[in-house]
């Protein structure tokens, strides 16, 4: 929490207003922060899952619980960011996004518009991140493999509600569709 407030001084102006120039963008803090993070977690909870597809408190060490917890405590530090981010900017002019450029991949104006048409409910999802991630944080403090395990499993579903969202929403119907079991919606 320290490293935010500090990332929150640095970057707001003295006037109050947001500084657009060195404020994080969403890419930023998605690819330099987030994803590291859910790859840590991820990976260490894949080493130590069981067949049963539960956390396996033998294949977790002292080493792995501390960097779970911290892996966690970072990712909500940073989804808590996403959320205040002031104005919401997706990428800098000029910086690619993954799959930009590819045939039904959105541009950064796309997901621009579609956060733009509902801020809200894009600062309602980081902020989800962020209490998902930080009750990972505290199960993994805890040393409780079953909430944590679980709390790991989840970790996707959250991510992913926001993704199709704001950045493939074209795709929720498909996903919403096959949830549902009825296979791919008619074209």
């Amino acid at each position: 929490m320290l490293a935010l407030a500090m990332l929150a001084t640095c970057s707001s102006p003295k006037d109050g207003k947001p500084d657009e120039t060195n404020a994080p963008t969403v890419h930023e803090l998605m690819t330099r922060k987030i994803d590291v993070d859910a790859d840590a977690i991820w990976s260490i909870g894949n080493a130590a899952i069981n067949d049963r597809a539960l956390l396996e408190p033998a294949r977790m060490d002292e080493k792995d619980w501390q960097g779970l917890e911290q892996a966690a405590q970072r990712l909500a530090g940073d989804a808590a960011t996403l959320a205040t981010l002031d104005p919401v900017v997706v990428t800098r002019p000029g910086v690619r996004i993954a799959d930009e450029g590819v045939e039904g991949a959105p541009s950064p104006a796309e997901i621009q518009a579609h956060i733009k048409r509902d801020t809200d409910v894009y600062r309602s999802l980081a902020r989800s991140l962020a209490g998902h991630s930080a009750r990972l944080a505290a199960a993994a403090r805890a040393r409780e493999p079953s909430r944590a395990g679980h709390l790991i499993n989840e970790l996707d579903g959250v991510c992913e509600s926001c993704h199709l969202e704001f950045w493939y929403p074209e795709q929720k119907a498909l996903v919403e569709a096959l949830e549902a079991g009825a296979g791919p919606p008619a074209r």
